[in-house]
């Protein structure tokens, strides 16, 4: 599996929820391909990378936001006292807010109208077509890595 290149400025919170999933000292939610999709990194505001697959095949990706800078005037990111919220044409991307101490909760995330099929509900994390409720995932890079070698 080729190691994932992390903004040098990312770091992860300790604990994340999604849906009904905790994810502690975890660096990624998903990888397709060598692409990390989504980074929520540790800040007094929660700070956000999104890239989405610029071509059909997935082989070239763009960055939409860089550390909550949006590069698309369509992508709006709204920071406000502990949360984030990353807005689209057609709705709410990404809404997170920071907990006590390193924590997150990630209250809303759809990556559909992007092309790739991971989004969440209050109860599970859905990621190309798997469903994954109550989980707890510890010291991963990755929790769902999709298309890799791995």
């Amino acid at each position: 599996m080729t190691p994932f290149d992390f903004p040098p400025q990312y770091e992860p919170f300790t604990k994340v929820r999604i849906g009904s999933n905790i994810l502690e000292n975890v660096k990624a939610l998903v990888a397709v391909g060598d692409n990390i999709p989504l980074l929520i990194g540790n800040g007094t505001t929660p700070r956000v990378w999104l890239s989405i697959p610029a071509d059909k095949t997935g082989s070239r990706w763009h960055p939409l936001v860089k550390d909550n800078f949006s590069s698309h005037p369509d992508i709006k990111v709204e920071v406000r006292s502990k949360t984030i919220v990353v807005r689209a044409l057609h709705g709410i991307v990404l809404s997170a807010i920071r907990g006590v101490e390193s924590s997150l909760v990630v209250q809303r995330l759809d990556l559909r109208p992007f092309g790739l099929n991971i989004y969440s509900d209050e109860n599970a994390l859905h990621v190309m077509g798997n469903t994954l409720t109550k989980n707890e995932f510890r010291n991963m890079s990755v929790v769902v890595a999709v298309g890799t070698d791995a």
